[in-house]
């Protein structure tokens, strides 16, 4: 994080989260950890403007353990869920029936997530940077939210979102992976942005720690 930046951190848990890999198809895989937009999009569901003058801005994120649980390893397992949407077979859609989509997600997964309030210096002594770190922080404490974050899919809620949770959770230093390519952002813009696939190349989870690369989308 820069220096003087306006610097934010939300931890999540949850027993299921599905980051999912574009290249999986129709039967997803999830990555190890949350994309840079996934991330973003957790944090906004606590805090964002709708003006645009100022927006979170994902730089890392922390691969966390129970103090007293084995690190070192990702878990994931196979989910079965019923789809109703306009994707489905001509046949189900016609007699109103579900598709099954089968996954494989992670399971029993903590984060945290930090980030920066980014934006521009707005005149007349306003610091919408300024603002929206401490709204962030304050709702955060207050339990409050705009939607219930959700790890990747919505239907994944989480066990914990709020402030670190330090004395009872750890990076997980044992973590070590490499994710030959990664979604990065699927807007062109932080705020009000057109759709449009970046991948980050040779990613990597470092002790626990994975950086996202795309200083700017």
């Amino acid at each position: 994080m820069t220096a003087g930046a306006y610097g934010v951190c939300l931890e999540i848990s949850g027993p299921l989260a599905m980051f999912a890999r574009p290249d999986t198809g129709a039967a997803p895989t999830s990555y190890p950890a949350p994309t840079w937009s996934a991330a973003k999009g957790i944090l906004e569901t606590i805090a964002f403007f709708n003006d645009g003058a100022a927006w979170l801005h994902p730089t890392r994120v922390e691969i966390c353990r129970r103090r007293d649980a084995q690190g070192g390893a990702v878990s994931y397992q196979r989910y079965a869920t019923n789809y109703g949407g306009p994707l489905r077979k001509a046949t189900n859609i016609r007699n109103g029936t579900g598709m099954q989509v089968f996954a494989t997600v992670l399971a029993n997964v903590c984060y945290r997530i930090h980030a920066e309030a980014r934006g521009m210096r707005a005149g007349g002594g306003r610091n919408p940077r300024h603002h929206l770190q401490e709204l962030f922080e304050r709702r955060l404490k207050q339990g409050r939210c705009h939607r219930t974050p959700a790890l990747g899919w919505s239907e994944f809620t989480c066990d914990y979102w709020g402030p670190p949770r330090r004395d009872e959770t750890v990076v997980d230093e044992e973590l070590t992976l490499d994710i030959p390519s990664m979604l990065g952002a699927v807007w062109d813009r932080e705020t009000s942005g057109g759709y449009v696939s970046r991948f980050d190349q040779e990613v990597r989870i470092d002790a626990g720690i994975l950086h996202y690369k795309n200083a700017e989308p």
